[in-house]
């Protein structure tokens, strides 16, 4: 037990901790606030959701021993909270793959399109982030009814239920197969065709400046490697974090169908690495932008200047206002 809490507590410390200094960064560097930036910055938003939902009941399941919901009084609000907790964290999941989706498409056409950049303008992108929002929502917007709050014995959890109007085993099924068809399997094969081809474009293009193209042109496409690697090693990442959770979802349903196997490992340690797995993605990405971005890193050095700056700006503009007061006063008695 104390394993896993200090292990959760580390994700979400780091989880909180390392999306709001890149989201700060980000917001501080005036370079940072264009081209894929948007979507690292979107990425980094909704990863903040994993800290302030999944990953608090979590930690109290653990430490309590009980996998029971601790709000459920007034059985509205516990209802509600039940259906939001499960509700954002895969939305965050979902917009976190549509922004690797994005930020390829971004780089495919920076480097194999290079004409066209400038058809996707700042607008564009902002579409494209909020697009990520609206079919995430949309897509589970089914978990409003699905999960709810079921007492069993002496404990009340939070569960998706299908409810007597569905077939829940098949139901279930076809949502799981669904959506991981389409934000799993696709998303992998496109990310695969795209970086494939930005790979070859920029190894061709490695052996046209060794003839003629100039120095502009090479410290552009060292840019773009740089910007390719890191999308790679977040790709890698989130791949590494959320893979596990489909394997052993599709296991469950089409193997043992909806039951666990009666061994130890499935009843306890496997189900809380798939979990945990995939609640550290929240935590990984950050890290990953820091290590591969410098632009990031120094943003991350000059928030101390900013943070100190807002409050000299704080202090003067509140001693202007107790100035102006103190004049008013003045006036007044006179």
């Amino acid at each position: 037990m104390v394993a896993k809490a200090s292990a959760y507590t580390i994700i979400l410390v780091v989880s909180l901790v390392g999306n709001a200094i890149l989201i700060l960064s980000i917001a501080k560097n005036k370079q940072s606030r264009k081209s894929i930036h948007y979507l690292v910055f979107n990425m980094a938003v909704s990863d903040l959701l994993n800290p302030f939902t999944i990953m608090p009941i979590r930690l109290v399941q653990i430490i309590s021993t009980s996998g029971s919901w601790k709000v459920v009084r007034p059985w509205l609000v516990g209802n509600l909270l039940c259906k939001l907790s499960y509700f954002l964290i895969d939305v965050s999941l979902v917009v976190s793959i549509e922004s690797l989706l994005l930020i390829s498409v971004d780089r495919f056409i920076a480097v194999v399109l290079p004409l066209k950049a400038k058809l996707v303008s700042s607008k564009v992108r902002l579409v494209g982030v909020l697009g990520t929002w609206i079919v995430a929502t949309v897509v589970h917007a089914p978990y409003f009814y699905a999960y709810k709050l079921i007492p069993e014995g002496n404990k009340t959890l939070c569960k998706l239920n299908w409810g007597p109007a569905f077939d829940h085993k098949k139901t279930h099924k076809r949502f799981v197969t669904a959506t991981f068809i389409i934000f799993i399997l696709v998303p992998i094969g496109v990310l695969a065709m795209v970086y494939g081809t930005i790979a070859w474009k920029l190894r061709r293009n490695n052996k046209k400046h060794k003839q003629h193209l100039g120095f502009r042109h090479k410290s552009r496409d060292e840019q773009h490697k740089k910007i390719v690697r890191m999308s790679v090693a977040i790709i890698v990442s989130f791949s590494f974090c959320t893979i596990p959770l489909f394997v052993d979802s599709f296991a469950q349903i089409f193997l043992w169908d909806m039951q666990l196997p009666p061994i130890c490992t499935y009843q306890t340690v496997v189900p809380f690495l798939v979990a945990f797995m995939l609640h550290s993605w929240s935590a990984v990405n950050p890290c990953v932008c820091f290590i591969f971005n410098s632009k990031y890193r120094k943003g991350l050095r000059q928030i101390p200047s900013f943070v100190s700056s807002q409050r000299t700006s704080a202090n003067e503009r509140s001693v202007r206002m107790e100035t102006k007061i103190s004049t008013i006063r003045k006036r007044l008695s006179k």
